[in-house]
């Protein structure tokens, strides 16, 4: 079976791509013109290069493969309204479907987001079950992977055999960007002010990738599997990070009011600059929600693996290291 997985070079796409390989699948990657793909060098795979929103380059990609893996998405939070983020999320998602019918695609699994289920607190964890919470957001990136979301469900009812798995919090190696352990780096740098309220289910990105590449054989299609391990609160993810890369925890809550505050000025300062802020108003709000979820589901169907969460922590420092973010 040969496997397109799009957003390749990305933190999940590489673990994606090396997990596809090693269960003995043909891996085919659809990634940018300009991507340098340094965390896919060497691996035994087909470069594609193209966009998601060029049908022809899509349909190129496409042709011959037995089942797709669709991990690209814009994760842009600022600004947090863009018609750009439902082009890549949700027009280029129905696009590829349209291909993979055309193409007699076997399986389609799409890397969406547990924000697409309501969340709760640790003794009440978000499940597959859980209605959105769209409102609690008011961003357009949980919005259309919700809106692309429910269109596949519908496409499955139809019978596209269509699989969407929804990670939590990711952290783990091939995290060039730095994306989701951005806080984590700039914990270990120094650079973290303290800590807030809120909580977070964290998962190794590894196992996001196994239970991916697992769903092209098991899980009947319209399912939803929330792929995460840990309820956590940030202090004891920070802890967890300190710990692991030996040095003191010396970080101080921050009161919400405080975090509110700067969250709100930083907004109105972004608008007026056109700079991104470092924490917006709705990214303050995020950071003091209990956002857990149960992924016992994942961890049934899907045999998704519950990595420790300081083994993930420690191989994205590993990884940082070795290419020089972190020293």
């Amino acid at each position: 079976m040969k496997v397109l997985i799009t957003g390749a070079d990305g933190m999940l796409g590489s673990s994606i791509c090396r997990e596809t390989l090693d269960q003995g699948y043909q891996v085919r990657v659809l990634v940018l013109l300009n991507s340098p793909c340094k965390t896919l060098e060497n691996l035994p795979i087909e470069v594609y290069r193209g966009n998601l929103l060029d049908e022809n380059s899509m349909e190129k990609a496409i042709e011959g493969c037995d089942a797709v893996i669709n991990v690209a998405a814009s994760t842009q939070i600022w600004p947090r309204r863009s018609p750009m983020i439902y082009k890549i999320n949700y027009d280029a998602v129905v696009s590829m479907v349209n291909l993979a019918k055309k193409k007699g695609v076997q399986r389609f699994i799409q890397i969406g987001t547990a924000n697409s289920f309501g969340h709760g607190g640790p003794e009440n964890p978000g499940t597959e079950e859980s209605p959105f919470m769209g409102n609690s957001y008011k961003m357009d990136y949980v919005d259309s992977k919700y809106k692309a979301q429910q269109f596949l469900l519908k496409e499955a009812k139809e019978g596209f055999p269509a699989i969407i798995i929804n990670p939590t919090y990711m952290i783990g190696p091939f995290d060039s960007g730095p994306s989701s352990g951005k806080m984590i780096l700039a914990l270990l740098q120094g650079k973290l002010p303290g800590y807030t309220s809120g909580m977070k289910n964290f998962v190794a990105s590894k196992d996001v990738a196994i239970a991916a590449v697992n769903a092209l054989k098991w899980g009947d299609p319209g399912s939803c599997f929330i792929a995460g391990n840990e309820n956590m609160t940030f202090a004891q993810m920070f802890q967890k990070a300190c710990h692991v890369n030996n040095v003191p925890f010396k970080l101080k809550r921050v009161p919400n009011a405080i975090i509110y505050a700067v969250g709100f000025f930083s907004s109105v300062w972004a608008r007026i600059s056109g700079v991104a802020p470092k924490l917006g108003y709705h990214m303050s709000k995020q950071a003091t929600m209990k956002q857990c979820y149960n992924p016992s589901k994942a961890r049934d169907i899907l045999k998704m693996p519950s990595t420790p969460i300081e083994e993930a922590i420690a191989d994205c420092l590993s990884w940082w290291k070795a290419n020089e973010y972190l020293k």
